[in-house]
């Protein structure tokens, strides 16, 4: 008889228990579906995101050669050496700010200027720009650079590549060979061009000197 009680008591905790776990197993089996929602909602969400650091990373769309944006301030370089033969669209601009504001608002992809307006245009775009090559005339310091954005720069490395290719054969045809610099000699004589600027007149390239990675080594 008490064998039967304690197996019938037996029986009713474990019938309680089967209860509870049953009643806790609904309500987790529901919680889970009141959540989905917003999971997805958030992944959904989420996308945008990763496909604009995907976009990013990237830069945005190759720009074709051809369809290189160039301008140059006047008066600051020769006419033939900035529009290069009519290469490419070759705008000029009334001053630095206005060109600079351009350059910002994504209107111009390289610019083609004087030393000292590339500095300027370096500080006047919080560093948005970077010298690929410059041109020199005989016993003459460096007189010109191309300057590119760097958001062609990120996104058609093999456009600035090209341009610059293409740059320097108009240059050769026109000034000689000797007269366009890449690399270590472009920033020699370029630095010292701007550092000469900036002794005469700091204002006249921006106020200060550009860093040593305004300059494309290669």
């Amino acid at each position: 008889m008490k064998r039967s009680r304690q197996v019938a008591t037996l029986l009713m905790i474990l019938s309680l228990a089967l209860g509870l776990v049953a009643c806790d197993g609904s309500s987790a089996a529901d919680a889970p579906q009141a959540e989905e929602a917003p999971a997805e909602a958030t992944e959904e969400q989420a996308a945008p995101e990763e496909e604009a650091k995907e976009e990013d990373a990237q830069g945005g769309e190759t720009v074709p050669l051809e369809e290189l944006r160039v301008a140059y301030v006047e008066g600051s370089v020769m006419d033939d050496v900035a529009c290069v033969q009519a290469q490419w669209a070759c705008e000029p601009y009334g001053s630095v700010d206005a060109l600079a504001k351009a350059i910002i608002a994504g209107k111009v992809d390289v610019a083609v200027v004087s030393p000292d307006v590339a500095s300027a245009l370096y500080n006047a775009t919080a560093g948005s720009l970077m010298a690929v090559d410059a041109v020199e005339l005989p016993d003459e310091s460096a007189r010109a650079a191309s300057v590119v954005s760097l958001p062609l720069f990120r996104s058609s490395p093999e456009t600035v590549v090209a341009y610059v290719s293409r740059h320097q054969e108009l240059v050769a045809g026109q000034l000689g060979q000797d007269s366009f610099l890449i690399g270590s000699p472009m920033q020699r004589e370029l630095s010292s061009a701007i550092s000469d600027a900036y002794v005469e007149d700091p204002s006249s390239i921006g106020g200060e000197l550009p860093p040593d990675n305004f300059y494309f080594l290669g």
